[in-house]
């Protein structure tokens, strides 16, 4: 039995930058505030140990963004199994959107769900 190793297609390749970039921008985005954020915390009346760990979680999801990000562009490297990775980004992405929404946060819920369209895209075969 002979094993195919078959490179994306340029579509699929280009969808899969597209959305890893949504994902990369985003994750610059949300750590511009990363200073703003910390001063705001130090400057309330918020207990010294949520001081201290806040600006720490604020910054988490953009480090999480861009990791997915890179996932995603290590996948145009990738022979075999790139498709199950940029799915299981995409489902990772799909939490991240619905936190998003749950926290009342709509226009980065919708970027994610776009950025889960890409990948999506990336991931249907092109017909021959």
């Amino acid at each position: 039995m002979e094993i195919t190793t078959t490179r994306k297609s340029r579509r699929s390749r280009a969808f899969t930058i597209i959305g890893s970039t949504l994902l990369i921008f985003m994750a610059f985005f949300h750590g511009s505030g990363f200073y703003y954020v910390t001063d705001q915390i130090q400057q309330s009346n918020a207990t010294s140990i949520l001081k201290e760990i806040f600006p720490i979680l604020f910054i988490h999801p953009s480090i999480h963004l861009l990791g997915l990000a890179a996932l995603g562009i290590l996948t145009l490297f990738m022979r075999q199994e790139s498709n199950k990775i940029l799915f299981f980004i995409s489902a990772l992405i799909f939490i991240d959107s619905l936190i998003s929404f749950y926290l009342e946060a709509f226009i980065p819920g919708v970027l994610l769900l776009i950025a889960i369209f890409f990948f999506i895209l990336s991931l249907i075969p092109k017909k021959a």
